[in-house]
């Protein structure tokens, strides 16, 4: 379990910054341990959207969920046992049985209401506050089995205590991030939104080359699973000389980031990511910043000396027909409806001749509609038409 535990600290210390990943986290520890459901929650008095937000979970439903935080947070009869005797307040692995005997469980409206019928009865917790930082919050850590199921083993509570000091310091990160946005939060959710909204994908890079924020459409790249995946935080093309290539250009980059203008000039790089699908191939340009030009992404670490934006990658998807293309083409360039199908369909990379055969038409038909899109467009040819598409695909969405 040694080595499962090192790529957890690895997969734990990425969920700072990219905290909808938790939820696969405490996945693999339920796979290592055996264990049904997973559950990382914070029991200070104090619960409102903010400190929800540092929640995470695995295998309990939004039903589950909402039953806990309105009927059951104050009646879990674990929590409170642990509270008790003050074990809430230090970093401490403790079972189930260690805290509230089967027979009292059993007893309790919590196990009889909430547990029984999710298949929830044996627990191991692990208690993440430090009597610093975390003390306002008092997070937790819980794995679950079904009350059937024999006690968790010492294997789960050595496994749980190897990860503490490292989910201790990812949640201190978390509560800084969390405290920080304070000062700028307005600022940062109206430019995470406008950034969010764009069509293309947009990744920034720290000075060790990851993401340290990623855009929702440059997330569904990745989970596409199409060319281009995540691994420890950085971006890699699955194809060899590809990935080298892509490798290099963000060393390049991400070394440059920081630097005058003068002498990053000539760092930024354009590659293609081909596609097993087969589908066109994503459009990546990477783009060396100055901590002045990341704004307010800037030290987004959190801590003095902490990770400064250094690199920007932008990716365009030409496959990926935006709702209301065909309608902005004919707002911007005059297209007919059946004019602007046909760019989407040159778009999602099929040529003339299959474009006719789709449409039942002569491939003379399509040439001539072509002829009309170039003048309508003040293009003369194919390229530099999807040149000019595909920066109306990069215009945010309506």
């Amino acid at each position: 379990m040694v080595d499962a535990a090192d790529s957890l600290i690895e997969d734990i210390y990425d969920a700072v910054t990219f905290p909808e990943r938790w939820g696969g986290i405490l996945e693999r520890l339920c796979a290592l341990t055996e264990a049904s459901h997973s559950f990382l929650f914070t029991t200070a008095p104090q619960h409102d959207s903010r400190t929800a937000a540092l929640w995470a979970r695995h295998n309990i439903t939004d039903r589950q969920l909402a039953d806990y935080t309105a009927h059951f947070r104050h009646r879990d009869v674990w929590a409170n046992a642990a509270a008790a005797r003050g074990l809430l307040s230090r970093c401490e692995v403790r079972r189930g049985e260690e805290l509230v005997s089967d027979a009292a469980l059993r007893r309790s409206a919590f196990f009889n209401e909430l547990l029984r019928d999710h298949g929830m009865g044996r627990l191991c917790a692990l208690a993440l506050s430090d009597g610093g930082e975390l003390a306002p919050v008092q997070p937790v850590l819980s794995l679950y089995r079904p009350a059937d199921a024999s006690p968790f083993p010492d294997e789960t509570v050595r496994l749980l205590q190897e990860c503490a000091p490292h989910l201790q310091r990812a949640m201190r990160l978390r509560v800084r991030l969390w405290a920080r946005q304070d000062g700028r939060e307005d600022e940062a959710r109206w430019s995470g939104r406008m950034i969010d909204r764009l069509p293309m994908g947009v990744a920034l890079l720290d000075g060790t080359g990851r993401i340290v924020s990623l855009n929702r459409a440059g997330q569904a790249m990745i989970d596409a699973r199409d060319g281009l995946r995540l691994l420890h935080g950085r971006l890699q093309a699955e194809q060899g000389n590809q990935a080298r290539r892509l490798a290099h250009v963000l060393e390049a980059a991400v070394s440059a980031g920081g630097r005058g203008a003068s002498t990053r000039q000539g760092e930024a790089g354009d590659l293609r990511v081909s596609r097993p699908s087969g589908q066109a191939s994503y459009l990546l340009t990477v783009l060396p910043l100055s901590p002045e030009a990341a704004g307010p992404f800037d030290d987004a670490g959190g801590c003095d000396g902490g990770a400064r934006i250094r690199a920007a990658i932008y990716i365009v998807d030409p496959a990926a027909v935006t709702p209301g293309l065909e309608k902005r083409l004919g707002t911007l360039f005059g297209l007919t409806p059946v004019e602007a199908g046909l760019v989407a369909d040159l778009l999602a990379d099929l040529t003339p001749a299959e474009i006719g055969e789709r449409r039942g038409v002569a491939i003379s038909t399509v040439r001539s509609q072509l002829r009309s899109i170039f003048a309508k467009t003040g293009t003369t040819r194919q390229s530099a038409l999807m040149n000019l598409v595909n920066r109306c695909l990069m215009l945010p969405e309506a």
